[in-house]
């Protein structure tokens, strides 16, 4: 009876402890304070850009990657997950780790692991790789010419092992003058009149795009016509309005309408709009500013009399006595009847009224002719002279002034 009783004691106290150890154990795994068996732990890359070997982990370097100890499991289930942490298990300096995050530093081997405690779960080989870069190609996907524009760039990197990672390599892009082409990214603009270049950078190559952003022209206003005489000298003027207005238009250009040579043109324009008129008839002339042009008639009329001057005076003198003879010679114009010459030393106050030379006296388009003109009793003296042609109405601009010095 005394053995019966014994046994249902024991049985009793089992039934009670045994729930107090489970419980128990439950608390301390389920507290941290019992740490679980770790099985099935796996180092695996989850993030960034890598190649998995067969027995290594191959990253670029200069790359941040993350990493996993994997789907392990805990055994007890309910137990609190284990402190797991990654470690360096060598000093070389190849890479850092920072929580879960793996910089690459430079290149080389090096392995990572697993830790629980200061035992290795698992450990990993990690390869770091600087892969060459042998060509870098940039393009522009529109047209960047006026301000406004706007464009998308791209590029192409070759490297020369590694393929995989061909597209981790980011070209950088830059401007060579921000207030002309504004770079955002790979988004470029046009913001500015001037000369910019697109740069492009990815290892050590650099790829450059020279641009010439002008501004777009809105209207060009210039006058139809130009109307001059033989001889003249004139300015072609033009206005331009620019989109966006305010905004430095570009060059002016200035081209003959039709081809002839030179010594059959009416009249001369230079780079800059200057017209010379030639001969009497009619040029046509484009103008052009951007995208916008209009043609122009420069009209060349035979030259009135009193737009002229007379011109080529040629002399030489002799002195005789109180008296200086001078011959005198010039070339002739049409249309004169007769010419002036005025002349004064320093007896005179003013310009006086020499000779009167009739233009029936022209041989082979010159009129000469003999001045006597008494001379001041001095050892030294200036004669000055200018002519002027008179026509049926009107007469001819005073000629370059003439200037004569003697000595007896």
């Amino acid at each position: 009876m005394k053995k019966n009783f014994d046994k249902n004691k024991k049985l009793i106290v089992l039934l009670i402890i045994l729930p107090i150890l489970l419980i128990g154990q439950y608390f301390m795994f389920s507290r941290g304070i019992i740490s679980p068996i770790v099985k099935g732990v796996e180092i695996k890359i989850i993030g960034g850009n890598y190649i998995k070997d067969l027995d290594k982990y191959i990253i670029k370097l200069g790359d941040d990657v993350e990493i996993s100890a994997g789907n392990y499991v805990k055994i007890p289930g309910y137990a609190k997950d284990p402190k797991l942490r990654f470690n360096i298990l060598d000093d070389k300096g190849i890479i850092k780790i920072d929580n879960n995050k793996i910089t690459a530093l430079k290149e080389g081997y090096t392995s990572v692991g697993v830790m629980k405690g200061n035992r290795v779960l698992k450990k990993a080989m990690l390869k770091i790789v600087d892969p060459n870069v042998e060509s870098l190609d940039m393009d522009i996907s529109n047209k960047l010419k006026y301000v406004g524009d706007k464009a998308t760039i791209t590029s192409s990197v070759a490297i020369s092992d590694y393929k995989k990672f061909k597209n981790t390599y980011k070209t950088k892009y830059t401007s060579s003058d921000n207030s002309v082409l504004k770079i955002d990214k790979d988004k470029v603009e046009a913001v500015g009149v001037g000369t910019a270049t697109i740069s492009g950078k990815c290892a050590d190559k650099i790829v450059e795009i020279p641009l010439k952003i002008e501004a777009k022209v809105a209207n060009l206003e210039v006058a139809n016509e130009y109307i001059l005489e033989e001889g003249q000298v004139g300015k072609i003027t033009s206005k331009i309005t620019t989109s966006p207005k305010g905004l430095k238009s570009p060059p002016i250009k200035y081209n003959y309408l039709n081809r002839k040579n030179k010594s059959d043109r009416v009249a001369y324009i230079d780079d800059f709009g200057k017209i010379k008129a030639v001969r009497e008839g009619s040029e046509k002339i484009v103008v052009s500013c951007g995208e916008k042009s209009k043609t122009i008639k420069i009209t060349v009329k035979r030259r009135s009399i009193k737009n002229t001057f007379i011109k080529n005076i040629n002399y030489n003198y002799i002195l005789k006595d109180d008296k200086l003879f001078l011959d005198i010679n010039w070339d002739s114009i049409d249309g004169i009847k007769d010419y002036d010459i005025y002349i004064k030393n320093s007896d005179m106050k003013d310009y006086t009224l020499a000779k009167k030379i009739s233009a029936s006296e022209e041989k082979e388009g010159k009129l000469e002719t003999v001045l006597e003109v008494d001379i001041p009793k001095i050892d030294k003296d200036t004669l000055k002279l200018y002519i002027v042609g008179n026509g049926e109405k009107e007469k001819t601009k005073p000629s370059e002034e003439l200037t004569i010095e003697y000595s007896k």
